[in-house]
């Protein structure tokens, strides 16, 4: 009898653990000091939100909107994977949207998993987030205005990157280099002079390519954290990076871009997370002062 108690403890144990490492949303921030920062825009606030896979988070996602909400974001990127090929729900992903417009500005790019999905339905979907008001950032660049000064926004979107594989899905293959820098190339041409640039694209190990002297700050999501995060690693598992990935979250630099990747909300493939909570992102820009 014993031995049936302390079974049922555990499942329950087991059980309470797996729901609150897959279901509590935490808050990551991030100060981010550059000299590009407008005055303006000193202590502008931007939080990430990415990855939410038709998942649900509270009822009508209001543990998602609360966590979002005390951020106190000035604007929300949301970074690919709004909808999930595997679990398919448009609901959870317009109930999502619709509270995050409450909150602030939204603008978005989309990622792997809306490419997969039926093309007449996701077409219709995305018709419908610009008619509520989202900024449907895909590969193009829109400022973003305050006190007389601006920032510039770049989103490129997963229909380029795909492209930019020869329209291969697999997460083995790579973008093509070349191709991906033109796409990025020509959408920095729309920058207005010195601005400070911030980049939306949804896969993280592009860096190298997404680095650029015009492109001062990236947004990724699509690693999950590297699902299952051990003691000294960054995760097991990461699409497009393979076992033991090495960009599934945090800041990382390359020349003069840094990139920061959200661990996002949901899950696809594989059901659960592990030492890796859902993630909302939260950057105070930081006017970095030059020193003569």
């Amino acid at each position: 009898m014993l031995k049936v108690i302390i079974g049922i403890a555990l499942c329950i144990a087991l059980a309470f653990f797996l729901y609150w490492n897959n279901k509590s949303v935490m808050i990551t921030e991030y100060d981010f000091s550059h000299t590009q920062v407008p005055d303006g825009f000193d202590g502008f606030r931007i939080t990430q939100v990415s990855d939410l896979q038709s998942e649900y988070f509270g009822k009508n996602q209001e543990t998602l909107l609360k966590a979002v909400d005390e951020t106190n974001p000035d604007i929300i990127v949301f970074t690919g994977d709004l909808i999930d090929r595997n679990h398919t729900d448009y609901d959870a992903a317009r109930i999502a949207m619709e509270g995050l417009l409450e909150i602030a500005p939204v603008y978005y790019v989309n990622g792997n998993h809306e490419m997969a999905l039926e093309e007449e339905a996701v077409q219709r979907f995305y018709k419908e987030l610009d008619e509520i008001g989202v900024h449907v950032l895909f590969d193009k660049v829109e400022a973003v205005e305050r006190e007389g000064e601006s920032i510039q926004l770049i989103g490129l979107s997963e229909d380029t990157v795909f492209a930019c594989k020869g329209n291969e899905r697999s997460n083995k293959v790579r973008a093509d280099e070349g191709l991906m820098k033109a796409a990025l190339e020509k959408m920095e041409c729309d920058v207005r002079g010195e601005d400070f640039v911030v980049l939306l694209s949804h896969e993280p190990h592009y860096l190298d390519i997404y680095a650029s002297p015009k492109v001062d700050l990236v947004f990724s999501g699509h690693a999950h954290g590297g699902q299952i995060r051990l003691p000294l690693t960054d995760g097991l598992y990461a699409p497009g990076q393979g076992p033991m990935p090495k960009m599934t979250s945090g800041m990382h630099v390359s020349g003069d871009s840094t990139m920061i990747i959200s661990r996002g909300l949901g899950n696809s493939t594989f059901p659960f997370r592990v030492f890796n909570r859902p993630e909302v992102v939260a950057v105070n820009l930081i006017r970095k002062k030059i020193l003569n």
